[in-house]
């Protein structure tokens, strides 16, 4: 008894003290203390045991009483290289610096031997982030030491505390806001549908299937991350808000991997001041502001795909995010989001859900699978977003991905950072394919793709290709082999060469020749008109107004504030009009006329400061006006005037095996080679090729043999008298340079560059 009580004393006098050092988690319902062990050999994985945060890592970790081995890998395609971050003085200055942050502490990995795994962290001042274990995610962070973003930028790893007492958790015990997602115009129930946008319908990017593989391009969306002085406030640095934001962003990285897209962050935006625009509780009204504020401030200085804005504001209702569906890349790509949780998973959950409508997925019903999760709460699309943290997207979010990146096909996300602009430069494993690099499939554990090796980016034995419309089951495919069908008659197949993975160039018809049954001109692979334009900005029911009404009220084009008649012969060219459709269009503003018989005139207008194109509300450019006559730049001309619309005999020069496209080159048949489609690709001096290579190959080697001995006699000249000199040469590889010397004078010693010495060897 008496030793029980000893022991009992013992133990809460032991707890005294570590509670006394550690900081209390009110967020957080109840946790296990663990302590992280640093594996020693780690270190030396990739020979980096001197760096502050090296490129590798593992630790071992108790999770639920079970020990497990994480496997931790510098995230280098965490940030641009020209990242820069803005604040704002006290005095309401904008300041902008840009680093290259050559070092940061955030990891991405996985479990050593568990399939279904994933880690995201944090090792900026403790370990912090979360851990997936097939169908659980724990939380980690450090109840000891210092907040994580108060040593984010350490030149000594001599306070890097990364193996004191950590709290792990499920995310069920995190306390959070009950909350919920809306993404429309008119309503923030996430239960409403929301409208499209409606640019990419509106032909701001070509709308096509290029292919049925939405992983064969990789895809990279450059974020930048804003947040407003009342969250910025709550954390009380601005470097403990960066440090914040980039755990944010590294999570949202990991969460988007899986599905083959890359979210790298270019810049952040921190309201340190006061806010940039009225922060409402509205999440409506603070979208639009927040997209009207992006459009006229932020993009001009900050190139970038996607902008998520970070308010500290509690939202209205159970809602904790909003976005527009279908916005990416356009001016409408961005979301707003409510910071509602301590720790960031919260908000990068939101922020990866939000990301998500603008890329047009849309919340999973029932019948979608996600993964080895058996509650779809799991899911990052599920309606109640926030209730229980997202590990993984659903099998309905996979479909609309490809769906969108098929259809839409947002050329913004096609942009891959050069090298340059990656931190850290060139790494096999973080899905960006690089120099010296066959292929780049991800990390060992994300990587699916059975042509490549994830360790060392090479092509496994026998394959020919990884990845590309042009690449099946590791092989070429044959030459003619169709990568992209044409969408219309005014578009243009493309065929797969035989010796490349990537399908060629898109191409489409040649401008100006008839297409629609001869009601129209094809131009940049459309059939523009007037009744399609219509239909696109009034709806399916659309139709095209009376004549009178372009005669009254066309304008063709604008002077700065004034817009300018037409003449009479451009007036089919101006302003377009119709009648019938939805009550508004989509650009949600209108005027509408009577003429003198009662037909309606409806006109779709903008605000001066909507983010649409300035020539959406006119009539397209390309449309008939005339025989042989076409709308372009709002005046109707003669097609033959025109440059951009080739000569009838263009196609001549394509030897009857190919046709000129919109660029008057020869989009050559099936099998067929340009320039002029006279020769057959399965001719192409392949093989000629390679005697080219030799030829030259040989040519040069004459060429330094030439040298070679020319070097060699002036050495030799060099020496007085040439006769002591003996005929027998010795060759001495010396370090990087090959000596020359004869006997039996030693002193006469003559050192040949490597290239001499070795065309010497040769002869």
């Amino acid at each position: 008894m008496l030793y029980s009580g000893y022991f009992i004393w013992i133990f809460f006098s032991s707890w005294g003290i570590i509670a006394g050092s550690v900081r209390t988690l009110p967020h957080v319902m109840k946790y296990q203390t663990v302590v992280p062990q640093k594996l020693k050999e780690s270190s030396l994985i990739n020979g980096a045991s001197t760096q502050i945060y090296p490129d590798v890592l593992q630790y071992s970790l108790t999770i639920a009483e079970k020990n497990y081995t994480l496997h931790l890998e510098r995230n280098k395609g965490l940030v641009g290289k020209n990242f820069s971050v803005t604040h704002y003085s006290d005095q309401g200055a904008q300041v902008t610096t840009t680093s290259d942050l050559r070092v940061h502490c955030y990891y991405h990995g996985h479990i050593v031997g568990v399939e279904d795994s994933s880690v995201s962290v944090g090792l900026c001042s403790g370990i912090k982030g979360f851990v997936q274990v097939q169908d659980q995610m724990y939380l980690i962070e450090p109840l000891s030491g210092a907040e994580v973003g108060q040593q984010n930028h350490r030149q000594s790893s001599d306070t890097h505390n990364d193996e004191g007492l950590h709290a792990v958790y499920n995310y069920n015990h995190l306390r959070r806001k009950r909350s919920s997602c809306s993404h429309g115009n008119t309503t923030t129930f996430y239960d409403h549908g929301a409208r499209p946008s409606g640019l990419f319908q509106l032909g701001s990017l070509k709308s096509r299937a290029q292919t049925k593989d939405h992983t064969v391009k990789p895809r990279t969306v450059e974020l930048v991350l804003v947040v407003d002085y009342t969250e910025y406030k709550k954390f009380g640095s601005k470097k403990t808000v960066e440090a914040r934001l980039l755990e944010i962003a590294n999570h949202v990285d990991k969460l988007y991997r899986s599905v083959g897209v890359r979210v790298m962050l270019v810049g952040l935006d921190i309201w340190s001041y006061r806010d940039q625009i009225q922060v409402s509780s509205n999440p409506e009204l603070t979208l639009g502001r927040f997209l009207e504020w992006r459009q006229r401030n932020l993009l001009p200085r900050t190139k970038h795909d996607n902008a998520q804005f970070i308010t500290g504001v509690d939202f209205e209702g159970s809602t904790v995010g909003l976005a527009n569906t279908n916005a990416m890349c356009t001016s409408n790509s961005g979301a707003v989001n409510e910071d509602h949780n301590n720790n960031p998973i919260g908000v990068a959950s939101t922020i990866a859900h939000e990301m998500g409508h603008n890329l047009g997925l849309s919340h999973d019903s029932e019948n979608c699978v996600c993964g080895s999760l058996i509650s779809k709460k799991g899911c990052i699309m599920a309606e109640s977003v926030g209730l229980v943290y997202p590990q993984t997207f659903s099998s309905c979010s996979h479909q609309q991905l490809s769906r969108f990146l098929e259809e839409v096909n947002p050329a913004c996300l096609l942009d891959i950072p050069s090298t340059d602009r990656i931190f850290g430069g060139p790494v096999c494993g973080n899905a960006f394919l690089e120099p010296g690099e066959e292929c780049d499939c991800g990390t060992a554990e994300e990587c699916k793709n059975p042509c490549c090796n994830a360790t060392t980016c090479k092509l496994n034995a026998g394959a020919q290709c990884a990845a590309g419309e042009c690449c099946q089951n590791c092989q070429l495919k044959p030459t003619g082999s169709v990568c992209r069908p044409k969408t219309g008659e005014c578009d243009l197949a493309e065929y797969c060469t035989g010796f490349s993975a990537s399908c060629p160039i898109d191409a489409y018809t040649q401008n100006g020749l008839p297409c629609s049954r001869g009601k129209g001109y094809c131009y940049n692979g459309q059939c523009p008109s007037r009744q399609e334009h219509c239909k696109k900005l009034w709806g399916p029911d659309a139709e095209v107004a009376a004549d009178a009404c372009f005669y009254l009220h066309g304008n063709c084009r604008k002077k700065t504030l004034f817009s300018q008649r037409c003449s009479s012969s451009d007036q089919s060219c101006g302003t377009l009009f119709c009648s019938g459709g939805w009550d508004f269009p989509v650009t949600s503003r209108k005027l509408f006329y009577k003429v003198g018989n009662g037909d309606i005139c409806n006109e779709a207008t903008m605000n001066p400061e909507d983010n649409y194109p300035a020539d959406l509300t006119m009539v397209p450019t390309g449309t008939k006006c005339g025989n042989n006559m076409v709308c372009y730049d709002h005046r109707c001309q003669d097609i033959k005037s025109i440059k951009v619309y080739g000569k009838n005999d263009c196609s001549a020069k394509c030897n009857n095996h190919g046709v000129c496209n919109h660029e008057s080159k020869c989009h050559c048949d099936p099998g067929w080679a340009p320039p002029f489609c006279n020769v057959q690709q399965s001719e192409l001096p392949q093989a000629a090729g390679l005697a080219v290579f030799t030829v030259s190959l040989v040519v040069g080697l004459l060429l330094l043999m030439v040298l070679g001995i020319g070097s060699f006699m002036y050495c030799i000249r060099k020496r007085r008298p040439p006769k002591r000199y003996s005929k027998k040469l010795f060759f001495l590889l010396v370090s990087d340079h090959f000596s020359v010397y004869m006997k039996p004078n030693r002193q006469n010693l003559v050192c040949c560059p490597p290239l001499i010495a070795a065309v010497l060897i040769s002869l």
